[in-house]
């Protein structure tokens, strides 16, 4: 098993489609206005979902969560700097974290306040 998707909610689709899109460069999959936002990456998604409007029923099973969730997404070690730079060019505070020989993370927030990190696989032992 792998995961397949990972959820993060927002109060602002507007603002996390500019920082998804623009800040990260993530592809845009799919979004519903007022809904959701989908982002397909490497071998999974990344649903981004107003919580007011994704806890409605309808054909799926309600989405509800409240901002402040985590994901981290793989990072190239030979572009952490690059990535550090881009992070801090745009405004954001960026904690570099070291974990021995594995590799290093960076974390930041969104701009509805998820943390999210990028990093190695190897910090988990993955290749």
């Amino acid at each position: 098993m792998r995961v397949l998707e990972t959820c993060l909610y927002v109060d602002d689709l507007d603002r996390a489609e500019a920082f998804y899109s623009g800040t990260l460069g993530l592809t845009l999959h799919g979004k519903v206005a007022g809904r959701h936002l989908f982002y397909r990456l490497d071998g999974s998604m990344l649903l981004i979902f107003d919580p007011r409007a994704s806890a409605q029923p309808g054909d799926v099973p309600p989405h509800a969560g409240t901002p402040g969730g985590h994901a981290c997404l793989t990072l190239d070690p030979a572009h952490t700097d690059e990535w550090e730079a881009r992070l801090r060019a745009a405004g954001l505070t960026v904690t570099r974290y070291a974990w021995g020989d594995r590799g290093e993370s960076l974390y930041f927030h969104d701009p509805a306040g998820n943390v999210l990190e990028l990093a190695p696989p190897r910090i988990w032992g993955l290749p």
